[in-house]
């Protein structure tokens, strides 16, 4: 589905414009255009990007997802790939949503996963576009790269509270289903810092003048979003962390519970030796009866006790005792 708004030079805003009519307007230099797309409508990202001009390896980028984030620069825009997260808690699993975003001299085209929910059609979105387009393409892609990103800090809450339960339940309930969430919860947080990692680079490249992307009235608007991104980047470093924690306090409690096995174990098996050695020793067969009165009975008992002290002599030469 193909969405086009545009903001005139005189400041209206016109939504749900059709493609010929926002191609009309980039005539004037005054005019901003968003042309949003969703990824899954092939066709239309064809149609797009033959009116405008957009070279062929950027059409792919927008009919492929799994691209990693980046920035490039072709002869009259620039791209910049970014990545939105969606989290399941009952799984738990971490969902990647791609944003192609396609920078013009007065119009912007996004290709977006439909279920990235910062830039999903709703009344939120629409509320906030008078702002957005309020100046020229460059602020408008801070705008849109702003919502993304301010869009993983729920997600990193709801991460963290899942790390809260882990760590409650670890100490009394460490089963087997624990350990698979754990590991699950793990991959998710090293999937988000590869993802969170190329867009640091991205922002340090956008706040530089040397590039030229982002005019310099707007340099601090990308500063903040550079900075909100060290914050995740150091909150998922933290998530990590806490995870790898909850991993070893899983294994060491394991541990404790059959170490406590083991212990009783050995208890019972304390008790139950000298009764077999009792029903072992005097209940052999003797020519004389009872058995203590042959003098087998006496050479056998010698010969258990010699066995019984050479291994106790080799267990202290090898160090096992």
């Amino acid at each position: 589905m193909l969405i086009v708004r545009a903001r005139r030079a005189d400041g209206s805003l016109v939504l749900d414009l059709t493609l010929e009519a926002g191609l009309a307007l980039l005539s004037d230099p005054g005019t901003l255009v968003w042309f949003d797309i969703d990824e899954e409508s092939l066709e239309e990202i064809d149609t797009v990007s033959a009116a405008l001009s957009l070279n062929h390896l950027t059409v792919e980028d927008l009919k492929h997802r799994g691209q990693r984030g980046k920035l490039e620069q072709f002869d009259g825009y620039s791209v910049l790939v970014m990545h939105g997260v969606e989290y399941v808690p009952a799984i738990p699993v971490l969902n990647e949503h791609e944003l192609d975003m396609v920078i013009g001299s007065n119009w912007v085209l996004t290709g977006r996963d439909p279920h990235l929910v910062a830039l999903m059609p709703g009344p939120d979105l629409e509320m906030r576009l008078p702002s957005m387009m309020a100046s020229d393409a460059g602020y408008l892609l801070y705008a849109i790269a702003d919502r993304v990103v301010d869009s993983l800090f729920p997600v990193l809450d709801q991460m963290l509270d899942d790390v809260d339960d882990i760590e409650d339940r670890v100490i009394l309930r460490p089963d087997q289903a624990l350990l698979e969430r754990i590991f699950a919860m793990k991959r998710s947080g090293v999937m988000l810092r590869k993802l969170v990692s190329p867009h640091l680079e991205i922002f340090t490249r956008l706040t530089s003048p040397a590039y030229g992307i982002v005019s310099a009235e707007h340099m601090i608007y990308f500063r903040d979003v550079h900075d909100h991104l060290i914050r995740i980047f150091e909150i998922v470093d933290s998530y990590r962390e806490l995870m790898t924690g909850a991993l070893e306090v899983h294994l060491s409690t394991v541990n404790n519970q059959l170490s406590d096995v083991m212990k009783r174990l050995t208890v019972l098996t304390a008790m139950f030796l000298p009764l077999t050695f009792v029903t072992g020793a005097f209940g052999m067969n003797m020519v004389s009866s009872p058995v203590w009165t042959d003098p087998a009975f006496w050479i056998l008992l010698t010969g258990m006790a010699g066995v019984a002290a050479g291994q106790w002599a080799y267990f202290r030469y090898r160090g096992w005792a």
